[in-house]
């Protein structure tokens, strides 16, 4: 009997351990499920109202911190614009008339006759010759070939008329003969892709774009002779202005449509990657002498008297 009473004691007490180790199961088992309706509450609230990211900030060689709303007004802070245009590659071309004067000049007379020079024939065939009203840079050589570099189309060929005058005088008989000018001003190269099929819809009345033919978009800039190239890469030729302000003025007022027309899949690509796929310079300068040839025509100088009487008539109208 009392070894009965004591198994029936033993049976009690594991029911109650058995009974105490389900609760404490149950509780465990309340609070996992509590923890998880909090993960997926948590969850929830993350993804409908998400953090507002900031602007992504890019570190150049200068370790200069730069934004995508600083390119974007790349000419309001100058403090940046070194770092901006090191990003960018941007690279200016300076404005360049190319004359034939139809004579041949002694170059050894010239450079003792005239101030500024320097004729180093063993170095480069040219004389070089500087200008100060205009302010500009000239290269003359013996066959009567002129080449001038100035702060603008008109000062460029100013400079090169200037320097005829000059000629006159010492008794040569030059002629200002169809001067031809540099098509492209500037080039830049975006850090990004440029979805062309896109802009050429928002912009169709101003663009030229074919694919099948050629492998970028010319943009139109409104009520100018300003001409864009643009590549799907984002590399773009800037032609057709007549001084650096004007320049400056077609980047900045480009820049926000490249942004807005970014193509998503080529901005996964690495710098490396998209310099690689921009080509070399040979490609570049190549495709810079196409449009030399298609653009070098439109570009028309007018002397000081004929300009004088372009904006009279200006006026008039």
């Amino acid at each position: 009997m009392e070894i009965f009473k004591l198994t029936q004691s033993i049976k009690k007490r594991m029911k109650m351990l058995h009974g105490s180790q389900k609760a404490e199961e149950g509780t465990i088992m309340q609070r996992e499920s509590s923890a998880k309706l909090k993960r997926k509450r948590h969850n929830k609230e993350s993804v409908c109202t998400p953090l507002p990211s900031p602007p992504a900030l890019l570190k150049t060689a200068n370790d200069t911190l730069i934004s995508d709303f600083d390119i974007l007004s790349i000419y309001s802070d100058i403090s940046k614009l070194n770092a901006i245009e090191e990003h960018l590659n941007l690279l200016y071309r300076p404005f360049t008339c190319f004359v034939k004067s139809r004579c041949n000049y002694k170059l050894f007379e010239l450079e003792c006759l005239l101030s500024n020079t320097r004729y180093e024939p063993h170095k480069h065939p040219a004389l070089f010759v500087r200008h100060t009203n205009p302010s500009c840079s000239l290269r003359v050589y013996d066959n009567g070939n002129i080449c001038s570099q100035g702060h603008s189309y008109d000062g460029a060929a100013l400079g090169a008329q200037c320097f005829m005058n000059t000629m006159e005088q010492l008794g040569y008989s030059p002629m200002f003969y169809h001067p031809k000018f540099n098509v492209v001003n500037a080039t830049f190269c975006m850090p990004f892709g440029i979805n062309l099929e896109n802009f050429n819809g928002e912009y169709s009345g101003d663009c030229l774009y074919n694919p099948e033919t050629h492998p970028y978009l010319i943009y139109k800039m409104p009520e100018s002779n300003i001409k864009v190239a643009i590549f799907p890469v984002g590399y773009v030729y800037v032609m057709l202005c007549s001084n650096p302000r004007c320049t400056q003025k077609v980047i900045s007022n480009i820049l926000p449509l490249l942004y807005r027309h970014r193509n998503v899949e080529l901005e996964l690509m690495s710098k490396r990657e998209r310099e690689l796929s921009s080509g070399d310079i040979n490609f570049k300068l190549l495709w810079e002498n196409e449009f030399q040839k298609a653009y070098q025509d439109t570009l028309k100088y007018l002397k000081p008297q004929e300009q004088q009487g372009q904006q009279q008539l200006d006026l008039k109208l």
